[in-house]
């Protein structure tokens, strides 16, 4: 079930945390959200749902470089700081659910907002991950009132 091999997962994880905390300094006064909705929705992300080898090994600051140059004709949002680790949790967290279950990056933040995420974090972010991917599977993604 899970989206590709389990040799891409600890770089696409790691990577996707990173470049969520690191938009703040590489992009400065960047709207963080409006950043992680277009990210998730990107081709890039798609590339990485499927652990293209070239994006699964990209540092973040490239990502981050590569997207916006590429994807947004070098121009983004400008907004607030979603503040704190949040973005990094959301990005590994995004990362480890889309590789789990196998659904889209587009599909998962479309169905697990960034709303969502910000209400279900406090609760969250100190279980280990599989823990708490297996809840957010459980209790948020297939709550028919979700």
């Amino acid at each position: 079930m899970q989206a590709y091999s389990d040799l891409y997962i600890p770089y696409i994880e790691r990577n996707q945390g990173d470049v969520f905390m690191r938009i703040r300094d590489q992009l400065p006064g960047v709207d963080e959200k409006w950043f992680i909705s277009a990210y998730m929705k990107s081709a890039v992300r798609d590339k990485l749902d499927r652990a293209n080898p070239k994006f699964a090994a990209m540092p973040p600051g490239e990502l981050i470089d590569w997207f916006i140059t590429e994807e947004c004709n070098g121009e983004y949002q400008r907004g607030k700081e979603w503040g704190g680790f949040i973005p990094e949790w959301t990005g590994r967290m995004y990362a480890l659910y889309q590789w789990q279950y196998n659904i889209t990056s587009r599909q998962l933040i479309e169905t697990l907002t960034l709303d969502d995420v910000e209400r279900i974090f406090p609760a969250l972010h100190q279980m280990g991950w599989d823990a708490a991917i297996e809840k957010i599977h459980t209790t948020v993604l297939n709550n028919p009132n979700h």
